[in-house]
């Protein structure tokens, strides 16, 4: 009995082995036809099926060398040289080229005698997105011409009537600009590009990369990523769109390399967030732009500054313009700093009405700016008093308003005042500041430094440096205290002190300082100011 079981089971295995060696010789000679087959394939007709749906699906003729079918692991074509070439009116480059595009084919289409695509995937592709004179974009026509393709979505799961929209991913992509006859020298390297339709009437879009400038390097430019979806509409500006966007870790030096050409000379760490949400002719944009541990390159303050700016904005993609910006930067005061402007745009950074406005900004917040200058300007204890700002940019791009500044200084002319200091309470006097093209004038503006002092101050600034004259009576210590509290323009070593004469005799002042800001300040004094300090001659001094 044991012997018969014995023979049927040692038969089952041998059947078995049979089996599986059938098996795998079938297996093997459908990897060899795989193999084999596709080289016999005249894979022509194929070519022309792709570059015919290609170019219906972007409106614009498609170009490749040569189409090779592969397929293992799965079916699949790899184009080779892809050029897209793009509309008259915007010149001879193409809009897209690529030496290779791997196309995964979808086996289920073939059943019903067409070329349908689940994934395609351009490979180091070069994009030129070009806006001509006439204000109009080489990719609107693309976008009209595909919102008028009906498409299925990428991730239906079965063929139907309508052809599903391919995944399309581009990695190592290059995306340059054009503006008109000019080629700007921005660009966005290294790019990493995803387009899917998840429904039949939005696109989903994602783009990650690195900006560039080709005519500077720039070692490292922190990294752009772009997310959101866009709908199907009949016209360019009516295209529904729901994008964020946002530029990381960009270095300060490197960021304004980038955007101005040359290095400003700040040091930090630059982020910025970006909304843009409704059409593509109005849409409303919304930015938070932040500079953390902010200082200049040629000297290390005993603190950095963190900054942060909000800005809302009507944005014309279109047009690239923008219009009704408005921009708030917090304070350490109870206001913050407001910009607005009517409009924007990519030629005309802010060509008309652009309007700084502050009420009471605390002067210790400019200071805490004064202070990545120079480190005279002290940290403790806070410097009192506050600032109004009224500025706007003309036509021609020159500011023009006033500065008014109310600091709290010791006056003693009145009883009003004399009860005000036996409570402690500053007085605050008032400095007005006319800006115009090419500088700041500070008004003549007398200042009551009490028992009996009185000095006229006025001034200028401009962007090669200052200049400030200051005269009248004044005493000694009230001098010293004008250096202590304000040292970046007042010098605690003597310049500005009467030296021979009594802590609170009050005597005669008159000086005149100027600085470049490249270098250090001169102060010159007159005669009478001589005799007082007991110099023979004119006496300059250096800070």
């Amino acid at each position: 009995m044991d012997s018969i079981e014995q023979e049927k089971e040692h038969r089952d295995r041998h059947q078995r082995l049979r089996r599986g060696l059938a098996w795998a010789a079938a297996g093997v000679v459908v990897l060899l036809l795989l193999a084999l087959i596709p080289p016999l394939i005249n894979v022509g007709r194929y070519q022309r099926r792709v570059l015919s749906s290609m170019s219906e699906s972007l409106g614009r003729p498609v170009h490749l060398d040569r189409v090779v079918l592969h397929l293992l692991p799965m079916p699949s074509f790899t184009l080779e040289n892809l050029v897209v070439s793009d509309a008259p009116e915007f010149g001879s480059e193409p809009i897209i080229r690529a030496n290779s595009v791997e196309a995964l084919l979808r086996v289920s289409s073939l059943w019903k005698r067409r070329v349908e695509f689940s994934r395609i995937r351009f490979v180091e592709p070069s994009v030129n997105l070009e806006r001509n004179a006439q204000g109009r974009w080489n990719l609107e026509e693309v976008l009209v011409h595909a919102s008028r393709v009906e498409s299925a979505p990428t991730g239906q799961p079965k063929a139907g009537p309508v052809t599903r929209f391919p995944y399309i991913e581009a990695t190592g992509g290059r995306i340059n600009l054009k503006l008109g006859q000019e080629k700007m020298p921005f660009a966005l390297t290294e790019a990493d590009f995803a387009l899917w339709l998840p429904t039949s009437q939005e696109w989903r879009v994602r783009i990650e990369g690195k900006p560039a400038r080709t005519d500077t390097n720039i070692g490292d430019p922190g990294v752009v990523r772009l997310e959101g979806s866009l709908r199907r509409a009949a016209h360019m500006g009516e295209v529904p769109l729901d994008l964020r966007a946002s530029w990381h870790d960009a270095p300060l030096g490197e960021a304004s390399r980038l955007v101005t050409g040359e290095d400003w000379g700040w040091r930090g760490t630059f982020h910025v967030d970006a909304a843009i949400k409704g059409l593509l002719s109005g849409a409303e944009l919304r930015i938070n732009v932040t500079a953390d541990e902010l200082r200049r390159a040629d000297f290390v303050p005993v603190q950095s500054l963190d900054v942060a700016a909000n800005c809302s904005a009507r944005a014309d993609v279109t047009a690239a313009a923008l219009g009704d910006v408005s921009c708030t930067v917090p304070t350490s005061g109870p206001d913050p700093v407001h910009f607005t402007a009517v409009s924007a745009g990519m030629q005309r950074p802010f060509a008309r009405g652009a309007r700084v406005a502050v009420q009471g900004l605390p002067v210790d917040w400019v200071a805490g700016w004064v202070r990545l200058f120079s480190p005279r300007v002290p940290s403790n204890p806070l410097i009192p008093g506050a600032l109004d700002v009224e500025l706007e940019n003309s036509e021609e791009g020159s500011w023009s308003g006033t500065v008014e500044a109310a600091l709290p200084l010791p006056a003693a002319h009145d009883a009003h005042a004399v009860a005000a200091a036996s409570r402690d309470v500053p007085l605050n006097q008032k400095f007005t500041a006319t800006v115009r093209a090419g500088g700041v004038q500070l008004a003549p503006t007398p200042v009551r430094l009490g028992s009996g002092g009185e000095l006229t101050v006025s001034g200028q600034a401009s962007r090669a440096g200052y200049s400030f004259t200051a005269v009248g009576e004044a005493s000694a210590a009230q001098l010293a205290a004008i250096a202590r509290a304000v040292p970046q323009v007042a010098d605690s070593n003597g310049v500005m002190q009467l030296k021979g004469a009594a802590g609170n005799a009050v005597r005669p002042v008159a000086v005149t300082c100027s600085r470049a800001w490249s270098g250090g300040q001169m102060c010159g004094s007159p005669a009478p100011l001589r005799r007082l300090n007991g110099a023979s001659g004119a006496k300059r001094r250096r800070r």
